[in-house]
């Protein structure tokens, strides 16, 4: 999870996002950006294309966000953008307008919520609804270094980078808070959880993680699932790795060792997912395939559908896994690795409390599961990679 053409689509994104409203009330209507013509060009000339997912549609130039939920501080959408030039990707997660004295876009970049883009002119904001007439869009100059540098492109064009126009209407009053029952979960913002020795998953086909009392819902989430090094090498032997139903691997790159470049990350779209205020425990599903294939090794490998949760010692990941032949998966869900978020190369909290994300946290197989889906090549324990995650709450 490109420089000039995602710096401008992720611009136009945020810019989408902004629609301020009532707390509480029903947020309907869109946001439209527009890449003008010069920086249409110069990410062009750059090599950089921008993938949408989530309620984001793209039609030539223009970029339409269709509004989510929000409040007299911020709007948000659903979206999120992936950047790429042929070796490299920048994502940015969950795209917000910040309202106020400042207005300005915002979006998770490498885990942080950052100020993407200004605006030459203030949306107009009422009870009823925002207002916001076609105006232009700067990139902001630390936006525009982080996201050429990660791209390796040079420099991006800031000013007139993007038009933006929105229009949004609240509907409905805030409802009531819920009565608080005893013995039930807190409904507030949720938190980060942490982790430490991984827990032993038992044996057969894990439950699905209940939902607790209280938890609130994830209404976006991006996913980064790097497999082993060594194990993506030794498959690349056969026929290698494969994609369906979604899913998208990392522009291939050269790395341990070896010197032909391979795809080592993959991508899965978003499904569903839920937080706990009151633990810090999460769950988020996603869709999509990525097979491994090795016929002389009788290998036949598809890893479907991954869940993470994140849950202190029990965090791991869960795949539906199928397959042909001595590695047909059985067509059930398995726990593929476990994760230790205490070692994460960041946990990071959105100032708004909503947003979140983990970057690299480390993986092992699963301890004690000796015949475990990658046990038979690595065992209970070794690392397998990392898995990098981010999501927003409601």
């Amino acid at each position: 999870m490109n420089g000039a053409r995602v710096a401008g689509v992720l611009l136009a994104l945020a810019l989408a996002l902004g629609a301020p409203g009532t707390a509480g009330a029903a947020t309907s209507g869109s946001l439209n950006v527009t890449l003008t013509a010069r920086t249409e060009q110069a990410l062009k000339a750059r090599g950089v294309t921008v993938r949408t997912s989530g309620g984001a549609s793209r039609s030539g130039r223009s970029v339409t966000l269709a509004l989510a939920a929000g409040d007299a501080k911020a709007l948000r959408t659903t979206g999120s953008l992936r950047l790429r030039t042929k070796h490299r990707t920048v994502s940015l997660g969950s795209p917000r307008l910040e309202l106020g004295s400042n207005p300005r876009v915002t979006a998770l970049l490498g885990g942080r919520r950052t100020t993407l883009l200004t605006l030459a002119v203030a949306p107009d904001v009422s009870a009823s609804g925002v207002q916001l007439p076609r105006t232009s869009a700067t990139l902001t100059a630390a936006a525009a270094k982080t996201i050429a540098g990660r791209l390796r492109v040079s420099k991006l064009p800031r000013t007139s980078f993007v038009t933006v126009a929105a229009t949004a209407s609240f509907s409905g009053a805030a409802a009531p808070p819920p009565v608080q029952q005893p013995g039930v979960a807190p409904n507030g913002p949720c938190r980060t959880t942490t982790g430490g020795a991984a827990v032993e998953p038992g044996a057969g086909e894990p439950p699905v993680k209940a939902r607790p009392a209280g938890a609130r819902t994830i209404t976006s989430a991006t996913v980064t699932w790097r497999v082993r090094e060594s194990f993506i090498q030794y498959i690349a032997s056969g026929e290698g790795t494969s994609t369906a139903r979604g899913a998208s691997g990392e522009p291939p790159e050269v790395a341990g060792g070896s010197e032909a470049p391979l795809v080592y990350s993959f991508h899965f779209p978003f499904a569903e997912g839920w937080c706990d205020p009151a633990s810090g425990a999460a769950r988020i599903a996603f869709t999509g395939t990525v097979g491994f294939r090795y016929a002389d090794h009788e290998i036949d490998l598809r890893a479907n559908d991954p869940e993470v949760e994140l849950d202190g010692t029990s965090s791991r990941v869960i795949f539906r896994m199928t397959g042909s032949g001595s590695t047909d998966g059985a067509n059930a869900r398995a726990v593929v690795e476990t994760l230790d978020v205490s070692k994460a190369g960041g946990v990071f909290t959105g100032a708004d409390a909503k947003s979140f994300a983990y970057e690299r946290i480390p993986a092992a197989v699963p301890p004690g599961a000796a015949t475990s889906v990658f046990a038979g090549y690595y065992l209970p324990g070794d690392p397998f990679g990392w898995v990098s995650i981010s999501f927003t709450t409601e």
